[in-house]
């Protein structure tokens, strides 16, 4: 047995009976002993003195987390820059620019990068990966074999979860069937795609809700990625999701565009979304670098952070998570799936340190529910052993120096963090 004692814990992944009575919104966390039996967290207990054992270790208020939880990733982009950069910075050239590296694709080169990314996740504490999958008939075949054997070698480390990425509207084509037969046959999750705005948009979602109830599976879906007030997908899909009666779990990602439309229309397609029972994850560092570019020949400032609404959407009980998306690629041209840099910067940029407690869930507990882990990412008597421990000892502490070293606790080992060096992909 490990016992980890006086470990700072943020109360929103606590028993409840330990994360009240409620916590000071300002240092959202409790004092606890937390005793590791094998794989998994055998107890948790409010600090008290616990009796010294010879493997237990004082971590005196250091705070710790669960093993994070990125729900929205690029793997099969990841760590393309170097060959494939995007000069203008804008959503157009990356959607280019990549088209053109996909020839640089094959399965060696797929596994160098997308595990050079998953060691990355590994090092910085994320137990869970959701990565979306590139899947144009033939060659996607490549990058799903490729994420599954990835899969297989991260067993049990990483729970790697794949979703197919095309345009919506393939689903509706001669090859819909194919398109998801092949996802699911190398361990897809859920059904993914993307689609703007379109007269066809309803009957195309109406085919895939078709395709994905056949299969017993949900969506996780690419949805209005722009600030065109115009693009309503994320309207259009609830509508669907309710025409259909569709039961299934659906994700969506982005929802930029709710940001930037007339707030009564935001009201109605978020009471829409939740009726729907749909799960959001913002995307906040990969948007906030692609949108609101202002033209390449005359670069203005940002006047819009790119930010679905998502004080918004957890007032309306809508499960809100937040996550890496792409690194070091085209959409992205940084970022290392550091979840907790991920969550520091939602903090300072959504303004979630008005709900500093419940924050946290962004990257944890919230964020596992929405990839279909409820028992994940929480401290709790049963769950699985993985921790991240901060030298910070404070909520203060700990938003202020991103980047300060870790301690990575699995099973009863705890040991630094190490991540991979860079020059590995030269």
């Amino acid at each position: 047995m490990l016992l980890l004692k006086r470990a700072r814990v943020p109360a929103a992944v606590l028993p409840p009976a330990l994360a009240s009575p409620a916590a000071d919104p300002l240092e959202p966390s409790v004092d606890c002993d937390v005793g590791i039996e094998g794989a998994k967290i055998a107890s948790v207990t409010r600090s008290a003195g616990a009796p010294r054992e010879a493997n237990g270790v004082d971590l005196d208020g250091a705070l710790v987390f669960p093993g994070f939880v990125d729900a929205h990733v690029h793997l099969d982009k990841a760590h393309t820059w170097d060959r494939a950069p995007n000069r203008s910075g804008t959503f157009q050239e990356a959607l280019d620019t990549l088209g053109r590296d996909k020839a640089n694709w094959t399965r060696d080169d797929l596994l160098r990068r997308a595990g050079f990314a998953l060691r990355c996740a590994w090092e910085h504490g994320t137990r869970v990966v959701r990565t979306h999958v590139d899947t144009w008939l033939p060659w996607g075949e490549e990058n799903h074999a490729a994420m599954q054997e990835l899969r297989e070698a991260w067993d049990g480390r990483i729970t790697l979860q794949t979703v197919p990425l095309t345009g919506i509207a393939n689903y509706s084509g001669g090859d819909g069937d194919k398109v998801a037969d092949l996802a699911l046959k190398y361990g897809a999750c859920a059904l993914g795609g993307w689609s703007p705005m379109s007269p066809e948009l309803p009957r195309q979602l109406d085919r895939l809700l078709a395709i994905a109830a056949d299969r017993g599976v949900g969506l996780d879906l690419h949805v209005d990625e722009n600030g065109n007030p115009a693009e309503e997908v994320l309207r259009t899909l609830a509508e669907a999701v309710l025409r259909n009666r569709f039961a299934n779990p659906v994700v969506c990602g982005h929802c930029c565009s709710l940001s930037v439309q007339a707030p009564e229309r935001q009201r109605s397609t978020i009471a829409l979304a939740r009726e729907a029972g749909i799960r959001v994850v913002s995307l906040p560092l990969c948007n906030l670098y692609l949108q609101d570019r202002r033209g390449a020949a005359f670069p203005r400032t940002p006047q819009w952070r790119g930010l679905t609404l998502v004080h918004d959407l957890m007032d309306a009980g809508i499960p809100v998570a937040c996550a890496s998306d792409n690194v070091r690629d085209a959409f992205h041209a940084f970022g290392d799936l550091d979840a907790s840099e991920v969550y520091i910067q939602a903090v300072k940029l959504a303004h979630l340190d008005s709900r500093l407690g419940e924050s946290v869930k962004v990257v944890t507990s919230t964020a596992a529910e929405i990839v279909g882990l409820p028992g994940a990412s929480r401290i709790v008597p049963g769950a699985p052993a993985h921790l991240v421990v901060f030298p910070a000892r404070s909520f203060s502490e700990f938003l202020s120096r991103q980047g300060s070293g870790r301690r990575l606790v699995d099973g009863e080992n705890i040991r630094e963090a190490r991540p991979p060096g860079f020059d590995e992909l030269r």
